[in-house]
């Protein structure tokens, strides 16, 4: 139904903003927003490429060194590998007499009962065996000590008076050296 009355005065519309305090909330943005938010972005992307360059650049060097590392041998191999022939006591050492057998790999073997002087060197024993640089001895150990089979890389590294000579000697060349476990006998 239509009613007969005169129509309503309309009431004013007053903004949102001007019930708050000025300034805190506008219906239309500042002029110039769209390059704040472009230079965000970009700092953004900026930081996104940065990252992948480095973890591209990263990634490269460690594959180069992985492939210069197997590429580049570092020298002659040296290696010694060492087996008791006769009675262990339980503590490990060996009851004399028995035999050392040395399997090495290298220029030179020597033997150093104690860490003084060179007790046996091959090539050059008879009880040495093998050609090339790999080869055998058996050693009859007959007294009491401490013995050590050490291989270098290159023949005469040291005088042959001590271990620690001829290692540090050996060493300070860039020569490798490879050292047995001690067995010791009494």
């Amino acid at each position: 139904m239509v009613s007969h009355s005169p129509p309503s005065s309309p009431l004013p519309v007053t903004p949102l903003s001007a019930h708050g305090p000025t300034g805190l909330r506008r219906d239309t943005p500042t002029p110039g927003w769209e390059s704040g938010v472009w230079v965000r972005i970009q700092r953004q992307r900026r930081i996104h490429r940065l990252g992948a360059v480095l973890l591209a650049a990263a990634a490269a060097a460690g594959g180069g060194l992985l492939a210069r590392n197997r590429s580049a041998p570092d020298g002659p191999r040296v290696g010694v590998a060492t087996r008791l022939l006769g009675t262990t006591r339980a503590d490990g050492s060996a009851a004399l007499p028995a035999t050392w057998h040395v399997n090495f790999e290298g220029a030179e073997l020597r033997i150093y009962r104690n860490a003084l002087g060179v007790l046996h060197r091959c090539p050059g024993s008879a009880a040495c065996s093998g050609e090339g640089r790999r080869g055998t001895l058996e050693l009859p150990v007959v007294a009491a000590g401490e013995y050590r089979a050490v291989v270098f890389a290159a023949a005469s590294p040291g005088d042959g008076r001590t271990l620690e000579g001829d290692v540090t000697a050996a060493r300070q060349r860039g020569e490798a050296v490879e050292m047995s476990s001690p067995l010791v006998a009494y």
